[in-house]
């Protein structure tokens, strides 16, 4: 599994068939058919239609991305040879985690999130693997909400000394503050709260609730690692 993983990202600029117009036709051909028995084959065949052309479409970029995640680790490592990854099986499963996590998403955000951490486990400059595995998991099931909001709460002060000093002496709360530099949650409260209840009940952060004054030291060592092996590429 792991050398022909390895096959498969080395290949760099590989190809992969995209569905053609006489393909499309040709399903919809079948699919009208299918209508005269019964709405099953029909089903199937829009099902088909629908859904294959975005895995195929999500399988071919990924790799592309794969092939980049290469390339970066090529340009940090001395003497770096593609072949040595297929030696290392914690970096061809965090891979395949990676992958499935990709198939799943349309979300440019996690996407880079995966070559990042991809990138920080080929340089070795990561946790163990048990906590890698949580971490992959944590890109699957959070959105990319979560991850802006967790960001805040670890960069919020240097946000806003940079953007306008006097809200540190105003006594907002995190609520109003976010507000102000994230514009796009704005009148979204029920998400932000929802978010801050998963970060608070994963760890990563010690804040329950957006009415706490602002600024607090609210943002775990454990959200401060997640966002360092996810947003930020080991030097």
């Amino acid at each position: 599994m792991a050398e022909d993983l390895i096959k498969l990202i080395a290949g760099r600029a590989e190809r992969f068939p995209e569905p053609t117009e006489s393909d499309t036709l040709q399903v919809l051909a079948r699919a009208g058919l299918a209508i005269i028995p019964g709405l099953g084959g029909a089903i199937t065949e829009v099902l088909s239609l629908v859904l294959a052309p975005a895995v195929e479409r999500r399988r071919h970029e990924w790799f592309k991305e794969l092939a980049e995640v290469v390339d970066r680790l090529e340009a940090k490592i001395e003497g770096f040879k593609v072949e040595d990854l297929a030696k290392n099986e914690a970096f061809a499963s965090a891979t395949i985690q990676a992958s499935l996590i990709a198939f799943r998403t349309h979300q440019q955000e996690k996407r880079k999130m995966l070559r990042n951490a991809l990138v920080n486990i080929g340089l070795g400059k990561c946790p163990d693997e048990d906590i890698q595995h949580i971490y992959l998991r944590l890109i699957d099931e959070f959105t990319p909400s979560h991850v802006k909001i967790l960001h805040f709460l670890w960069e919020g002060v240097s946000q806003v000394a940079a953007a306008n000093e006097t809200l540190l002496r105003q006594g907002k709360t995190y609520r109003e503050v976010l507000d102000q530099l994230e514009p796009e949650f704005r009148g979204k409260g029920d998400l932000v709260q929802q978010v801050l209840t998963d970060l608070n009940r994963r760890g990563l952060s010690t804040l329950q609730a957006a009415n706490l004054v602002f600024p607090q030291q609210v943002i775990t060592n454990q959200g401060i690692a997640f966002l360092q092996f996810v947003l930020e590429e080991a030097a």
